[in-house]
């Protein structure tokens, strides 16, 4: 790709970063973004079709990060302490960009942290792990979002969700150890 363009590109994404920061993403303007990247509305519509399309592409970015980040996201039932603390480790890596990208949209990131947790479990056709599965990534993601976007700003406890997915995997699949 041209120098060029992934420069235009690198700033037209920081100064978005910068405005999120500060208004939600329905009050972000293109006209905003242009004016803190110093391009016009033109260079700005030749890589994306709106703001929404840009910040849709930052929180998949973004999420594609979280992910490569969490070497044991395969590892739900095998070893739920690990799974946890790769994911909270993961978490922890990209926290300052997960709150830029996801501030006030706690419900897209929980949303999207579950599909590809999801993705990444490998549940197979077995319904009964595939709806344990379901329910300890929605409880996990949803402890992540109130940690990230939470007023309180409390490290989630590692030992407490770790015994919690344990012993609903104890209890949910039994036959299917």
């Amino acid at each position: 790709m041209d120098l060029r363009i992934v420069k235009t590109k690198n700033q037209i994404k920081q100064a978005f970063l910068s405005l999120r920061k500060r208004y939600s993403l329905e009050k972000i303007k293109v006209k905003d973004i242009c004016d803190l990247a110093m391009i016009n509305k033109t260079t700005f519509y030749k890589h994306y079709v709106d703001s929404f399309a840009l910040a849709n592409e930052l929180e998949e970015s973004c999420m594609e990060k979280l992910m490569n980040a969490f070497s044991e996201k395969k590892s739900l039932f095998e070893s739920p302490k690990a799974y946890v603390q790769g994911l909270l480790s993961a978490t922890e890596k990209y926290a300052e960009e997960l709150r830029a990208v996801y501030s006030d949209r706690k419900e897209a990131f929980v949303s999207k942290l579950e599909s590809k947790l999801m993705q990444a479990c490998e549940s197979g056709e077995n319904t009964e792990r595939r709806m344990a599965a379901t329910f300890m990534i929605s409880g996990t993601a949803h402890v992540l979002a109130q940690w990230l976007f939470g007023e309180e700003g409390k490290r989630p406890d590692l030992g407490a969700i770790a015994a919690y997915i344990e012993r609903m995997s104890r209890n949910l699949l039994p036959a299917t150890k």
